[in-house]
This record gives C-alpha cells, sequence and structure tokens, in this order.
C-alpha cells in the first residue's frame, strides 16, 4: 500500500549515516553534548527518582522465552556468606534492555554503512558499533508520551498502533515535545496490564511506521517503551522486520530502549504534572555485546 512505498523511499531519505563523519558509532547519542547533559540536570526540581526497568524475569511466562529467563543461580551459602551467578537473553519481550546497532543490519550493513562480515563474529561478538559506545552512559533529557492518558484508559489495548497523530496530540496535550538527543518514552500501560490480565505475546501496542518521519524530525537519541517498540502485528507488512527498528537502528542511527516498567514514573509524573525530567543509565561494559539489560533511572 501507500505506507509500503513511503516506507522504502523514507530507506534513503532518512539515513544519517556520514553525518557525525564515516568512522561514528554513537549515531543520535553525539546529540548528547555536555550542554546537552547540563541543561538536562537543570530539570531536576524534586529530588524524586525512580526506576524504569521490570525486574528480571525468573519464571516461564508468555512473553518469556525460556532463553529469555534471568537464571540466578545461587552457587554456595557458608557461615560467612554466599555468592551467585547471573546469565539470561536480554533481547525479547520482558528483559528492560537496550540495543546496538549490530542488534539489526540489512543487505549486510549496520548503522553508517559497516559492513557485518569482519565486524562481526561468533568469537568476538561485534566490534565496531557494539555497547562498548555507551559504556560512559546516558544522561540527557526524557520525555514521557503517557498514551493511556491520552486515551483516558488504564491501558493501551494490545495490537493498537500508535500513530504520529497520537504523538502530537499528546504534545499538544503536555505541552513538551521531545528534541535532539532526547530519550523519547512512550507508555501503553503494559505492566498494569500484565498484571491484571496476565502475560501476553504477540500483540503489542507499538510505533506505527507513520511515526518515522516524526522520529527523524525529533532526532531523540533513544526511543523507548514498555513493550517491544514496534506495533504488532502488522497486517499489509509481512517481509518487512519490525519496521521502526529497521529505520531506528538502521538508518537513523537512533537506539533503542525496550521492556521499560515505567508505572512509577507515569504515577510520578501525573502527580506533578511533569512529563519532562532527567534520564540516566549505562549499559554492563561487555565487549562484542549487542546491547545489555539495563535499569534506568529517571530524576524528577
Amino acid at each position: 500500500d501507500e505506507l509500503r512505498a513511503q516506507y522504502e523511499q523514507w530507506r534513503q531519505d532518512f539515513k544519517t549515516w556520514g553525518r557525525w563523519g564515516t568512522g561514528d558509532n554513537k549515531g543520535a547519542s553525539n546529540l548528547i553534548t555536555p550542554e546537552k547533559v547540563l541543561s538536562a540536570t537543570a530539570l531536576v526540581k524534586s529530588g524524586i527518582v525512580v526506576s524504569l526497568a521490570a525486574p528480571e524475569p525468573q519464571v516461564a511466562a508468555a512473553d518469556v522465552n525460556e532463553d529469555g529467563l534471568f537464571n540466578r543461580t545461587t552457587l554456595r551459602i557458608t557461615d560467612g556468606g554466599t555468592a551467585d551467578n547471573y546469565q539470561v537473553s536480554y533481547h525479547g519481550l520482558t528483559v528492560s534492555h537496550m540495543d546496538s546497532w549490530c542488534h539489526f543490519f540489512e543487505n549486510g550493513q549496520m548503522y553508517n554503512g559497516i559492513p557485518v562480515e569482519g565486524n562481526l563474529n561468533e568469537e568476538e561478538g561485534c566490534k565496531a558499533g557494539s555497547v562498548m559506545n555507551w559504556k560512559d552512559g546516558v544522561t540527557t533529557r526524557a520525555v514521557l508520551y503517557d498514551i493511556a492518558q491520552l486515551k483516558g484508559v488504564e491501558w493501551v489495548d494490545p495490537g493498537t498502533p500508535i500513530t504520529r497523530a497520537d504523538l502530537e496530540a499528546w504534545e499538544e496535550m503536555s505541552g513538551v515535545k521531545a528534541g535532539p538527543g532526547d530519550v523519547v518514552l512512550l507508555y501503553i500501560g503494559r505492566w498494569k496490564q500484565r498484571a491484571a490480565e496476565g502475560a501476553s505475546r504477540g500483540e503489542v501496542a507499538g510505533y506505527y511506521a507513520d511515526t518515522i518521519p516524526w522520529i527523524h524530525e525529533r532526532m531523540p537519541s533513544f526511543l523507548g517503551h514498555d513493550f517491544n517498540i514496534d506495533w504488532n502485528p502488522r497486517p499489509g507488512w509481512e517481509g518487512v522486520r519490525n519496521p521502526v527498528h529497521v529505520a531506528a537502528l538502521n538508518w537513523m542511527g537512533i537506539n533503542i530502549l525496550e521492556c521499560l516498567d515505567l508505572e512509577a514514573a507515569v504515577t510520578t509524573a501525573r502527580e506533578l504534572d511533569r512529563y519532562e525530567f532527567m534520564i540516566t543509565f549505562a549499559p554492563l561494559p561487555v565487549e562484542g555485546g549487542t546491547g545489555s539489560p539495563v535499569n534506568p533511572l529517571a530524576i524528577f
């Protein structure tokens, strides 16, 4: 259809390859300048800090694949203490995590045209484009898009596409909007619904493909969500792999934060009537890593 055809054009129009140099690996995170960090700290007014991470899943569920279980093994308990081992495959539908450029590539290329061949192997993982690009962490402005409040519901029905019109209606309602170097936090009430109705998979109220020009215009450093960012299922998009993932990670160099638990932040934001705040997080510095579990903090 028309949007599918536009998508193919956007693949050419919205690439930021070379914008920050041919050897660049940070993409839109380059927009988080020292000045940007300082301006984000000015948003701290109340001293309230809340986590944006869900507890690591240790029980199998519909949205927890077997390899997505966080395996915490207690190794030994002695008179003096104990130790344990952690193992997890964090990409998926439950662990709060960030992706790196290595997670999604097209036509043998990662973001900025870096060839996969010679850059990615099973022994060393990912070289250029790994999670080590964010070793020093991210501190910037976060903007909360409270779509449940916009629609007057406890949570947005699974499978609902979140459109550009929705995002712009929320900007009008809240008086804030995302801009360069920000973190967008899209809230649909996923964890509230999960607690009430149980875990599910397959249906996600996520970003609709018509948000891609909006994403390019705003140029945030990260797209965040309390579920997988891509709307699913996507009738009419068969054969296209996660169109928003590809547009963000591969074309634009905009990173992704997924499966965030935004409930406490939403409660706080509604009480304070403040939908912009400072956010800070850092990945585990795993050389060769394609991403990392994260525990972002919202600081109001």
